[in-house]
């Protein structure tokens, strides 16, 4: 992947916030070349390529310029694996072994939906603001994550990833955040932690778009008495 791109991409899940410039990325990804974590390549064929993205992607390391991340391999993932497991305590081989399984009970729950980690910040809000505007009212954050996970969806997010992430998109434009007000009730403990800071505020709630459901209004009609049967002459 471009250098450019995915430093777009991690600064609007607001995952970089040490590199908050491109050229500081660029620096923490040679540091982590030079310590062999990851592979960078040379884009060799430039033709087919938007020239300002592979110039904008553009880093230096002694006579070589490097413009993408590389993938791992399959065969580097699953030794990076090994090696990672033979490093844990064995609390931490507990805690890994458990959340290799929640994965896979995750995945019978989804039902096909994505994963919202793996999602854009568009994307991101857009299935958000769907799951709010089926109930009745604005969601708490708290509880909105609690209801994400529950249908295997925020699988890999923690609590704190999935609020940075509204926060970004509140920042878009893209979903609406609001505080607490009298008309919610006393403050809770849910409300404490589901507080999302912006700009000097604490928002708890994802706002609700969708138009309310029609009320039915007036007194049901009373029913019809049953019919009584009437017995007929020969």
């Amino acid at each position: 992947m471009f250098i450019a791109p995915l430093f777009r991409l991690l600064r609007e899940r607001d995952e970089v916030p040490s590199c908050p410039t491109l050229s500081a990325f660029k620096a923490r990804l040679l540091q982590a070349y030079n310590r062999g974590l990851l592979e960078l390549a040379t884009c060799e064929r430039a033709e087919g390529e938007n020239p300002l993205v592979v110039a904008a992607s553009a880093v230096r390391s002694r006579r070589t310029t490097f413009h993408l991340v590389q993938r791992w391999s399959r065969r580097n993932m699953f030794a990076a694996l090994d090696d990672l497991i033979e490093t844990l305590s064995p609390k931490a081989y507990v805690a890994t072994k458990d959340f290799t399984r929640k994965v896979h009970e995750d995945e019978k729950r989804r039902e096909g939906r994505p994963r919202l980690i793996t999602l854009p910040l568009d994307a991101f809000a857009a299935r958000v603001q769907v799951v709010v505007n089926e109930g009745s009212h604005d969601a708490l954050v708290v509880e909105l994550f609690r209801e994400f996970d529950d249908r295997g969806e925020a699988t890999g997010l923690g609590l704190r990833a999935f609020k940075a992430r509204l926060r970004a998109a509140h920042r878009a434009g893209s979903l609406k955040l609001r505080a607490c007000e009298a008309k919610d009730g006393v403050e809770t403990p849910a409300m404490q932690v589901s507080a999302v800071d912006h700009e000097g505020m604490k928002l708890h709630l994802v706002c609700r778009t969708a138009a309310p459901l029609p009320i039915p209004w007036g007194r049901p009609a009373l029913p019809l008495p049953p019919a009584r049967a009437t017995a007929t002459g020969a």
